[in-house]
């Protein structure tokens, strides 16, 4: 016969149990991704922002490769006031058609030029995502090593390893660059 102090123990030690199994697999996750997020404080703690810094030069490709679409915009907006007034106005014939005319000529102008601009943007942020990839296989890779070395596994001495990560994360450091300058002077 049980008694509920027993009762009581077993509820107890059941749970004390499913904590164990609940909270020691993530402890041990923890543990095993903690040196990595050291690693990334420690020495990519640009990395993001220079991430962020191409993905804004991505946005604005269009206003760098199609400086033509804007003024379009503007004529299309205006010949379109234009007949709308002119509509209203209940205008001649022959002016309407004109206006129409000039309407439909800006809008056609003006989806060619947005479409010859998408192809231009498409491509430059194509480009530019495949080395924004690259640096991030580069990053993965500068990461291994140092993992390697804090794991002992490696044989460098701290010299050369500190000289090994500098040469790395410099060459990291010139590839946004260059990837950014790109961006930024797209024509």
């Amino acid at each position: 016969m049980t008694t509920k102090k027993g009762i009581w123990n077993m509820k107890k030690i059941i749970v004390f149990l499913l904590l164990l199994v609940i909270l020691v697999p993530s402890q041990a996750l923890a543990a095993a991704s903690a040196p990595t997020v050291n690693i990334e404080k420690t020495y990519f703690e640009s990395y993001k922002s220079k991430v962020n810094e191409v993905k804004a030069a991505q946005k604005n490709l269009s206003v760098r490769l199609c400086p033509d679409v804007q003024p379009l915009t503007e004529q299309y907006k205006a010949s379109a006031a234009r007949y709308t007034s002119l509509v209203k106005s209940k205008a001649s014939k022959d002016m309407l058609a004109q206006a129409k005319a000039e309407k439909i000529r800006d809008i056609k102008a003006l989806n060619a030029a947005k479409k010859t601009c998408a192809v231009k943007v498409k491509q430059h942020k194509k480009e530019s995502d495949k080395a924004l990839k690259d640096i991030q296989v580069l990053k993965a890779a500068i990461v291994k090593n140092i993992k390697a070395h804090l794991a002992g596994k490696d044989g460098m001495s701290e010299n050369d390893f500190t000289a090994s990560v500098q040469k790395s994360l410099s060459f990291m450091d010139s590839k946004f660059s260059a990837l950014l300058s790109s961006l930024r002077s797209a024509t």
